[in-house]
C-alpha cells in the first residue's frame, strides 16, 4: 500500500438505492411454505452449471444458478423439521447438519433428481474400531483434505458424542466417513480449518480457539482470545494464514481481527461495527481475497476490506430484510465462492409470503480508500487520546477515535473530496480536506486548539505528576441535572450508563432518586463487565445526593450501574441525548439500553481529577489486584518499564493507567 499526498478523484463503480451500495441483485428464487437456513456453493466438474445448496426448515434444496437471473429449482429433499441445517460439499457430494435428530445427511450432487442420498449416525475406524454416533450437530466444515469437521454434535439415543469437534474421513469414503477423532475442551458452535489448524468460534466461552489438529487422536489446542462481545460465533482464516475474523452472534456485535502469527499471544488489531446502533446481528462471516463477506439477520449482506485487517474498511452492503433492530430474521448465510463472481444469499422469512428466499448478487465494489494520522494538542504538541475523526458525506458512515498514540485510522469505499472533522471535548474541532483514492493510504494529521468557552477538568498543580496545563477547572458537573427533562419513572432492571474518560479522574458523588426506602450498591465496571469499584448505600425516599468516590481510570465503555437485585431508582425513558461531555475528560456515550433516549439512576455526576503527587515504582503495579497485560511508549510501541518517562500500564480488565516512574 502506498502513502500518498497528492490528488486525484476517483467516483464509484456502482451507486445503488438505499437498501444497497455496490451490490446488486440480479435474481431470487422464493419458496412458499418453509423458511430458509444456511447455504453453500457447488460446482459441476461436467457441465460447469453453478448451484446454490440452501438449507431449509422442511429439508434441503439445489438451485441452479448458472442464469443469474433466472435461479432454477433442481431438487428438495424433505426432512425432519429443524430451524438449524447447515452444508459444506467434497468432491460431488454434499453434507448437511441439523439439529433435528436426523444424522448427517449425504446428497449425491451428480443425480439432479435428488433421489440418491444416505442418512448416517455411526462412524467407525476401520483401522482401530473407535466409532462415535451423532443424531444432530450444529454445524460442519471441510477442509481441503476431505476431513469433515462436525460442531456441536448430540445423540438422541443416548451416547455422549463430544459437542466440540468429531472428524470425519470423507475423502477416504465419501457415503460411509471414517471416524478419526475429537477435540472436546469446549462446545463449537462454528469453525473453519485450514492445513493442520482448526480455528473455532467456541460461543459459551466467548473465546476464538486456535487448534492444531494434526494428530486427529491427540489434537492440542494452541491459543485462545476472547471476542469483543464474548459469543463467540464463527471464525475465518485470512488467505495469508496471519489473521483470523471472527463474528460474536449478539445484538450490536462486531467483526473483529485478529493476529494469529504467535498463538501463544493472540493479538486483537481492529474491530468494526457495519450498522452501530442498529442493534442488529452479525451471523457468518467469510474471507474472499481482500475481502469479508458477512451475513447479518436483519441487515443482509455486507463487504468489508481486509487488505489492511488493522483499518477495516466497509465498501459495500445489500440489505435484503425490509425490518431492522435485534432479532433472528433476513440473512442467514452469504456464499462468495463460485466461479462466476456472483454472491448468493439465504434469507430466513424475506420472501413476498414470510418464507425462505434465495438471493443472487452481483460485485459492484473495489478496494477501499484509506485515511491515516494523529492529532495533536495546538498548544503543548502533545498526542490527543480520544479525539473522534468522521468523513463527512459517505454513503457508508464511518469514524475514528485516536489511540493512547494520538494515531488514527479509517477510510471510505470510494474515492473523492471530503470533508474530514476532527473533534475532541474541550478543543476547537477542526475540518480539513483529503482526496481520497480507492487501493491508496491517505495521510491527514490534524492539530486542534483549546477552546477557551469550555471547562477542562484537570490537575492545575504544576508540580504534581498528572498536571494539565490546560486544565481551567478543578470540578465539574455533568450527565443530566435532573430527572425532570422528559418522561420516566421508576425501574427494577439492570441497566446502566456507558462512558469513556480520557484521563484518571474521581466521580465524587451523585444524585439519585428512591421510590421507597432501600440499600443498593452502586458499581463502576470495565467494559467487559468486570467491577473496579463500588460502594452501597441506604436510600430514602425521594431525592438525595450520595458520595461514590469511584477512582476511574483511562478507558472506553466503562458502565455506570448498579449490582443484580438492586431496583427501584429512577430513570427516564426519553428525552436523553449522548454525548454527555463533563469537563472534557469524561463523555457519557449511552446506555446499555436497546432503546434510543433512555437515561439510567446516575444524575448530576460530580466529577474530580485529584493532583497525584505521589512518587510511583513498579512495585506499586505489582500489589495490584487487576493483572498487568503490557506497558506502551506514548507511540504505542510495547515496552518495558522506563525510569522519567511516560508510560501506559494496560490491564486485564480494560483499564489504562498513565504512569511517570521516576528515580
Amino acid at each position: 500500500m502506498n502513502k500518498i499526498l497528492f490528488t486525484l478523484l476517483l467516483l464509484p463503480f456502482l451507486t445503488f438505492s438505499q437498501n444497497s451500495y455496490n451490490m446488486g441483485l440480479i435474481g431470487t428464487y422464493e419458496w412458499n411454505s418453509t423458511e430458509g437456513n444456511d447455504i453453500w456453493g457447488w460446482v459441476s466438474p461436467i457441465s460447469e452449471d453453478e448451484y446454490a445448496l440452501v438449507g431449509l426448515n422442511d429439508g434441503f434444496a439445489c438451485v441452479n444458478v448458472s442464469s443469474p437471473s433466472n435461479p432454477t429449482l433442481e431438487f428438495q429433499i424433505a426432512d425432519i423439521n429443524s430451524t438449524w441445517r447447515d452444508v459444506k460439499t467434497w468432491g460431488n457430494y454434499a453434507y448437511v447438519t441439523t439439529e433435528a435428530d436426523a444424522g448427517l445427511l449425504i446428497v449425491d450432487l451428480t443425480d439432479m433428481t435428488g433421489n440418491t442420498n444416505w442418512h448416517v449416525s455411526n462412524f467407525t475406524n476401520p483401522t482401530t474400531g473407535a466409532s462415535v454416533e451423532f443424531t444432530a450437530a450444529h454445524n460442519l466444515y471441510i477442509d481441503e483434505n476431505g476431513i469433515c469437521y462436525i460442531f456441536g454434535a448430540s445423540s438422541a439415543t443416548g451416547s455422549s458424542p463430544s459437542d466440540g469437534a468429531i472428524f470425519l474421513d470423507v475423502a477416504a469414503n465419501a457415503t460411509a466417513p471414517h471416524y478419526l477423532g475429537e477435540w472436546n475442551e469446549h462446545y463449537i458452535h462454528d469453525g473453519m480449518v485450514r492445513g493442520d489448524t482448526m480455528y473455532a468460534g467456541c460461543i459459551y466461552a466467548g473465546e476464538l480457539y486456535v487448534v492444531d489438529v494434526s494428530n486427529k487422536n491427540n489434537p492440542s489446542t494452541l491459543g485462545a482470545h476472547s471476542t469483543p462481545n464474548n459469543f463467540t460465533h464463527n471464525a475465518w482464516i485470512s488467505d495469508d494464514g496471519d489473521f483470523v475474523f471472527t463474528t460474536d452472534e449478539t445484538s450490536d456485535a462486531y467483526l473483529a481481527a485478529y493476529d494469529i502469527t504467535d498463538c501463544n499471544n493472540i493479538q486483537e488489531v481492529d474491530r468494526i461495527q457495519s450498522n452501530p446502533g442498529s442493534s442488529s446481528i452479525p451471523h457468518n462471516t467469510h474471507v474472499d481475497g481482500n475481502f469479508l463477506i458477512t451475513s447479518y439477520y436483519r441487515d443482509g449482506t455486507t463487504v468489508h476490506d481486509i487488505s489492511q485487517p488493522n483499518n477495516m474498511v466497509q465498501v459495500a452492503y445489500y440489505d435484503s430484510y425490509s425490518g431492522s433492530g435485534n432479532g433472528f430474521d433476513g440473512c442467514w448465510g452469504t456464499y462468495p465462492y463460485l466461479p462466476s463472481g456472483i454472491i448468493i444469499s439465504s434469507d430466513i422469512n424475506s420472501s413476498t409470503n414470510g418464507n425462505a428466499k434465495l438471493l443472487v448478487y452481483e460485485r459492484g465494489f473495489s478496494g477501499a480508500c484509506y485515511l491515516e494520522g494523529n492529532v495533536t494538542d495546538g498548544s503543548t504538541g502533545a498526542a490527543i487520546i480520544g479525539a473522534n475523526i468522521v468523513i463527512l458525506n459517505t454513503i457508508i458512515p464511518n469514524s475514528s477515535t485516536t489511540n493512547l498514540s494520538g494515531n488514527y485510522s479509517c477510510g471510505n469505499a470510494d474515492g473523492g473530496i471530503f470533508d474530514v472533522v476532527f473533534s475532541m471535548p474541550g478543543y476547537i474541532n477542526d475540518t480539513l480536506q483529503a482526496t481520497l483514492i480507492n487501493g491508496q493510504v491517505v495521510i491527514l494529521n490534524a492539530v486542534l486548539n483549546i477552546d477557551p468557552n469550555v471547562p477542562i477538568l484537570g490537575c492545575m498543580d504544576a508540580s504534581a505528576n498528572n498536571y494539565n496545563p490546560n486544565a481551567n477547572t478543578a470540578l465539574e458537573y455533568g450527565g443530566e441535572a435532573d430527572n425532570t427533562f422528559a418522561s420516566g419513572g421508576f425501574f427494577s432492571g439492570n441497566q446502566h450508563l456507558i462512558f469513556d474518560a480520557t484521563t484518571d479522574l474521581l466521580i465524587k458523588s451523585a444524585v439519585f432518586y428512591a421510590d421507597n426506602p432501600t440499600t443498593v450498591t452502586f458499581e463502576l465496571r470495565s467494559s467487559n463487565g468486570a467491577v473496579l469499584d463500588d460502594t452501597t448505600h441506604s436510600l430514602v425516599q425521594g431525592q438525595q445526593q450520595l458520595i461514590l468516590n469511584f477512582e476511574v481510570p483511562i478507558g472506553n465503555n466503562m458502565q455506570l450501574g448498579i449490582s443484580n437485585g438492586n431496583s427501584d431508582l429512577y430513570r427516564n425513558d426519553a428525552g436523553a441525548i449522548y454525548p454527555y461531555n463533563i469537563g472534557s475528560v469524561m463523555s457519557i456515550t449511552g446506555t446499555s439500553a436497546g432503546s434510543p433516549g433512555y437515561y439510567y439512576f446516575y444524575y448530576d455526576i460530580e466529577v474530580e481529577v485529584p493532583c497525584d503527587n505521589t512518587v510511583s515504582s513498579i512495585d506499586d503495579i505489582k500489589e495490584l489486584s487487576k493483572e498487568l497485560v503490557k506497558i506502551l511508549d506514548v507511540l504505542g510501541r510495547e515496552v518495558v518499564p522506563n525510569p522519567n518517562q511516560t508510560q501506559f500500564y494496560i490491564y486485564d480488565d480494560g483499564s489504562v493507567q498513565k504512569q511517570i516512574n521516576i528515580e
